[in-house]
Formats: C-alpha cells, sequence, structure tokens
C-alpha cells in the first residue's frame, strides 16, 4: 500500500506544472527591486563605489602641532582687551534741522526763484 501510493504522489508530483518556490530568491529579487527603485528616485545610474579602508592615524607631530596651535589661539583670546562700550556709540552728534509736518503747507513761492531762497550773489 505504502508502495503504490509513494508512486501515485511520485507520478502526481511530475505531472505538476507547478514549480516549487523558493523564498530565498523571491527575498533577494524583492531585494533588488527596491534597490532599484531608490537607485532610480536619487537618479543615479548605480549604487556608488564601497567606502574604501579607513584613513590612517594622523602621525604623532601632526596631532602635537594641531593641538598647541588650538591651545595658542585659546590663550591669545583670553588676553585679548574686550572691547570697550565707547567704541560701539558715535563719535561725533550730527544734527539735521527738520521742517515741521505743517511749516510752508498752503504758502507760494511768489520770489520766483523755485524754492531755493534769495538768489543775490
Amino acid at each position: 500500500r505504502l508502495s503504490v501510493l509513494l508512486a501515485a504522489l511520485a507520478a502526481a508530483h511530475a505531472l505538476s506544472t507547478c514549480r516549487t518556490l523558493d523564498l530565498e530568491a523571491a527575498r533577494l529579487k524583492r531585494i533588488e527591486a527596491v534597490r532599484g527603485q531608490i537607485l532610480s528616485k536619487l537618479r543615479l545610474p548605480a549604487p556608488p563605489p564601497e567606502p574604501g579602508p579607513a584613513p590612517a592615524a594622523l602621525p604623532e607631530e601632526v596631532r602635537a602641532l594641531y593641538n598647541s596651535t588650538r591651545e595658542l589661539l585659546r590663550q591669545r583670546a583670553r588676553l585679548r582687551q574686550p572691547e570697550e562700550p565707547q567704541d560701539y556709540y558715535a563719535k561725533e552728534l550730527l544734527r539735521f534741522p527738520m521742517e515741521s509736518p505743517g511749516d510752508g503747507e498752503g504758502q507760494t513761492d511768489s520770489g520766483g526763484t523755485g524754492g531755493r531762497g534769495d538768489m543775490r550773489g
């Protein structure tokens, strides 16, 4: 009985037109599709190259020079005199006499000077 059942199962399997589903292959295809969508959105023809190896550590002399320069700049900033508030304000005060808004209205220039005052030499 068991052998007949196995033979029938093998025959049914041979006649089936359905392929077995490879979940790993489907997952990889989906990842590639998403990667293609991202590249399309970024308008890139291909993925960017992988970053190279990390840069080598700086030599100790360079690091010491950098640190000493930073310390020197800090000392200079501490020693610099703070700016006086007087330097902020103007040194001279200039006044410009202005007419009040009502002055000069309703008056006409009858002297023919065009508002320039007396033109005598």
